[in-house]
């Protein structure tokens, strides 16, 4: 039987921090509504050779903070007795607040420099923050574990995430959970459903872990809910709250977790049997990056999306409408300042995409990078009746469906993939599992 260990550490900044999530200029944080966490889900086998789930309420991590976790982490459980390189054994899982803070990604080389304004601009105390907070709460919950005994259960979740481009799109949502149910009576909950957490908008500077935070409130230490609540966001790419967000506001992330809560109290069936298998392999998974376009091509589609902007605002349309045209300025913006990073760009044809597999007794769960399409996603859950789960160690970024490119979609514009290459790493996972 495996035991579980788990440990929660506070990750929010004492002082005013850059936030990341939207290209917004010198976006500072200006206060706390609630505070932003690691948490660490420790799942030992009787070898000592652990499998670890690190859920941070970040937007997400690149290689630059997820190098230094792996050593520091490696470090520290070797000297413990643990076998094995610890990137193998390890699961960092962003839950993509757009009300976290950045400064911790390297924005002093590559595209990101051209990104500051999306990640903020690199703070070496913010990287040492984050890797310092998050080897904490590993360690904490590996000195910690106690067999366990686990419930799996599937249902659907509504009124938060929809198709971010046409509300009238099929889209995932599916609402996937995991209760663990230690031997000494601790109770800790995994739940995974597919959106953008984005119930606050740019305008916010309150460090926030958005509609998750809200959920978290309300589940972790009160009566009748769980010691730890961990969120781990899914295959989102194209699911956000444009459609079904009313305002932007805390209230809203309130409303949307009570719809949460409401769909969790549905999915408490069955029986706990014990936890006997918690296996995690990677594999390498190569696509086509996508040429960026030339600078003047690429400020021209700049100048179309703003002009597209302001006629809608003109028109005093749907507030969703102007939220998606407002994204396709971001893309366009996105795509002005690859053009200004072609040639880095274009120095190799391929990337390779690092995509975990783990298996929990008889559940396997497909664990990606990258902003996948619910779209895809979809393909491979029926297909192959897996899980999903996203934005998963180094943030690589969108990966579109063709009818996004098709459409000019933003999320296609403003990714690193070719077209096509969405349905291409759906075949290859397929392959995989």
């Amino acid at each position: 039987m495996i035991k579980l260990g788990f440990a929660r550490k506070d990750i929010t900044p004492d002082s005013p921090v850059p936030m990341a999530g939207y290209l917004v200029p010198n976006r500072t944080s200006k206060g706390v509504h609630d505070n932003l966490y690691a948490r660490a889900l420790y799942l030992e086998d009787s070898k000592h050779e652990p499998v670890v789930i690190l859920q941070l309420d970040l937007l997400g991590l690149d290689r630059l903070c997820l190098d230094k976790i792996y050593s520091a982490l490696e470090e520290r459980m070797s000297m413990s007795g643990n076998k094995g390189p610890v990137k193998n054994r390890i699961l960092i899982c962003a839950t993509h607040t757009h009300s976290g803070f950045g400064g911790f990604f390297d924005t002093d080389s590559g595209l990101n420099q051209e990104l500051i304004h999306l990640f903020g601009n690199n703070n070496p105390e913010l990287v040492k923050h984050v890797v310092d907070k998050s080897v904490e709460a590993v360690i904490e919950a590996s000195k910690n574990c106690v067999e366990t005994n686990i419930r799996i259960n599937r249902g659907i979740v509504e009124g938060i995430g929809m198709n971010r481009r046409r509300a009238d799109i099929p889209c995932d949502t599916s609402l996937f959970t995991i209760e663990f149910d230690r031997l000494d009576q601790k109770k800790i909950l995994l739940y995974n459903l597919c959106c953008h957490p984005t119930a606050l908008d740019s305008e916010n500077l309150l460090l926030s872990a958005d509609f998750p935070g809200a959920v978290a409130e309300k589940l972790e230490g009160v009566p009748g809910g769980y010691d730890m609540a961990v969120f781990i966001n899914g295959s989102a790419g194209d699911m956000s709250t444009r459609f079904t967000r009313k305002e932007s506001s805390f209230n809203e992330c309130s409303r949307y977790a009570n719809i949460i809560l409401e769909a969790l109290e549905g999915l408490k069936k069955g029986v706990f049997l014990p936890l006997e298998k918690a296996e995690l392999n990677y594999h390498s998974v190569s696509l086509k990056k996508a040429r960026p376009s030339d600078t003047q091509s690429a400020g021209i589609n700049l100048q179309n999306a703003v002009k597209h902007l302001e006629e809608l605002k003109s028109q005093n349309v749907d507030t969703a409408i102007l939220r998606k045209a407002a994204s396709l300025v971001e893309g366009a913006q996105i795509g002005l300042l690859k053009s200004n990073n072609k040639e880095e760009i274009e120095k190799s044809e391929n990337k390779t995409i690092e995509t975990g597999i783990l298996r929990i007794n008889d559940t396997t769960i497909v664990c990606s990078p990258l902003e996948l399409f619910s779209s895809l996603a979809l393909i491979l859950k029926e297909n192959k009746q897996v899980e999903c789960f996203g934005y998963v160690n180094c943030l690589e970024g969108y990966l579109a469906d063709i009818d996004a490119w098709d459409n000019f979609d933003y999320e296609a514009l403003s990714g690193d993939f070719m077209r096509g290459e969405g349905e291409r790493y759906i075949e290859l996972v397929s392959a995989l599992v």
